[in-house]
C-alpha cells in the first residue's frame, strides 16, 4: 500500500485556507436618521429641515400605532393632502407633524399650498414637546414656500416632489418665524 502523504497534507492545507477567508464586516444600520433620498417609487418617505434640524417620518413606535406618513390625493379634484410625523418619546408621547395641501392642476410643476382658514392645522405642530406650533398665514408679500411635483402616476398611485415652507407664529417668544427647507416625499396614496 502505497502512501500519500504530501498530497494529503496539501489537500488539508487547501481546505484550510479556504475556510479560513475572512468575510468583510458588516455595515451597522444608522442609529440616527438620515434625509431619505429622492425616489419616485413609493416608499412613503418624508424628510426635511427645520430651522436647520433634520425632521424625518418615522422614529420610535406610536401609542397609536401610526404610520410615519398619511394623506390623500383626489384625483378628481387633483386636492393632495401630506402629514408627516416624527416620534422621538414614545413614553411622553412627543411628536412633530408637519401638513400641508395643494392642489396640483399640471401634474409635475411649482404650486403654492392651500391654506387650511377654519382650524390653521397646516404647518409644524410639536405635541407635548418644548416647540412652538407654527402654520401659514395670509400676509401680503410674504414666500410662503412652495411644493414641487416631481412625479405623478396615477396608475400605480405614486406621487413624488420637494418642498420648502416660511411659517410663522405671532405669539412665540423665541422666534415668530419657522423655516422649513430641503423638504422632499415619496408617497403612495
Amino acid at each position: 500500500m502505497k502512501k500519500n502523504t504530501p498530497y494529503f497534507y496539501f489537500v488539508l492545507f487547501l481546505l484550510a485556507g479556504l475556510t479560513a477567508c475572512k468575510k468583510p464586516p458588516v455595515e451597522p444600520e444608522p442609529t440616527e436618521p438620515v434625509m431619505p433620498p429622492l425616489t419616485h417609487q413609493g416608499l412613503n418617505t418624508f424628510g426635511c429641515y427645520v430651522d436647520g434640524e433634520l425632521f424625518v417620518a418615522g422614529g420610535a413606535e406610536t401609542h397609536w400605532d401610526l404610520p410615519p406618513i398619511l394623506g390623500s390625493f383626489n384625483e378628481g379634484t387633483k386636492k393632495l393632502i401630506i402629514r408627516a410625523s416624527s416620534y422621538s418619546n414614545v413614553e411622553d408621547d412627543v411628536s412633530e407633524h408637519i401638513d400641508f395641501r395643494a392642489y396640483l392642476t399640471d401634474n409635475t410643476a411649482n404650486y403654492n399650498y392651500t391654506f387650511n382658514e377654519e382650524d390653521g392645522s397646516d404647518g409644524y405642530t410639536n405635541l407635548w414637546g418644548d416647540r412652538c406650533d407654527y402654520y401659514f398665514r395670509t400676509i401680503s408679500d410674504f414666500d410662503h414656500g412652495q411644493l414641487a411635483i416631481t412625479y405623478l402616476d396615477e396608475e400605480e398611485n405614486i406621487i413624488a416632489g420637494t418642498f420648502y415652507m416660511n411659517l410663522v407664529n405671532e405669539n412665540c417668544e423665541n422666534d415668530t418665524l419657522m423655516k422649513i427647507t430641503d423638504g422632499r416625499f415619496d408617497f403612495h396614496y
